[in-house]
């Protein structure tokens, strides 16, 4: 089928498949309001922008050194926010990790390059202040919805070197229905906002850049998306073939629960929670 602007609107539309989403959004934001009352969490700031912070979730002190676990959510790179997504600390807390969940500020107000760089800057100030917090300042585990599926794998292609830190600082990385190559975004309904051009749409892909670190990766999407997202994450396997990468198929799942699976009990959770807190 040619990929006419039409079938790619309908392709990344994920809420015109979803009759609830606004209110499974709602029940993510009142689950998170209930985790932030039992776990306070700790703003850590990397920028002057009010959305260039983390909420960073501790669990226990437990007389040793932590795994840093960072989420970085979706929201076509242009909506949604850190707190909203406070409910998956719990999984990650009560398998001994330290979690953040990541914000960046959003476009319009700024380019999809200012996305990506928000995101290394903040994952950067997340690893200097680890031991503060008790974590691991390396092999710093990453996982990220939809949009953040893009840009915690971005952080997978970065010289952590040039920003004055270890080459190992991330570590495993799991992306959920994420988009690894922008250009069928840039030629659909997306880009009315995004406004990107061939060239950025190219630059900003995970497809075209260089991985700096082995992995482990693991993609995934809901069994009930549109065919894109399998086809997005299929592209990444075949663009990094250094890299070790692993592809859950999930039975059934939308755009919407594929996430939400990460906080409850089956396979994504199972598999995603113990990668990304191995020691």
């Amino acid at each position: 089928m040619a990929e006419t602007r039409e079938w790619l609107d309908a392709q990344y539309d994920a809420r015109a498949l979803v009759d609830d989403a606004d209110a499974i959004i709602a029940d993510w934001a009142a689950r998170s309001d209930a985790v932030r009352r039992e776990h306070p969490p700790l703003t850590i700031r990397y920028g002057d922008d009010p959305r260039q912070a983390a909420d960073v979730y501790s669990p226990p002190p437990g007389g040793g050194t932590s795994p840093l676990v960072v989420f970085v959510h979706g929201g076509y790179w242009q909506a949604l926010d850190k707190e909203t997504f406070g409910f998956l600390a719990e999984s990650f807390l009560t398998a001994g990790a330290v979690f953040a969940s990541l914000d960046y500020r959003l476009v319009p107000d700024v380019a999809i390059t200012d996305v990506v760089a928000d995101v290394r800057a903040g994952i950067a100030e997340l690893a200097r202040r680890a031991p503060d917090l008790g974590a691991r300042p390396t092999s710093i585990g990453l996982v990220g919805h939809s949009a953040g599926g893009h840009l915690v794998t971005t952080a997978m292609a970065t010289d952590w070197t040039a920003h004055d830190l270890p080459a190992d600082t991330v570590g495993p990385v799991v992306g959920i229905s994420g988009l690894y190559d922008l250009d069928p975004i840039r030629r659909s309904y997306l880009n009315d906002v995004l406004a990107m051009d061939e060239a950025t749409a190219h630059d900003a892909s995970p497809v075209h850049m260089t991985p700096t670190g082995p992995g482990p990766l693991l993609l995934t999407c809901g069994g009930d998306e549109p065919g894109e997202f399998d086809r997005q994450q299929r592209l990444l396997v075949d663009a990094w073939p250094g890299v070790t990468i692993d592809v859950l198929q999930q039975e059934g799942g939308t755009h919407f629960d594929a996430c939400d699976r990460l906080a409850l009990p089956g396979p994504l959770r199972d598999i995603a929670v113990p990668l990304l807190t191995s020691r």
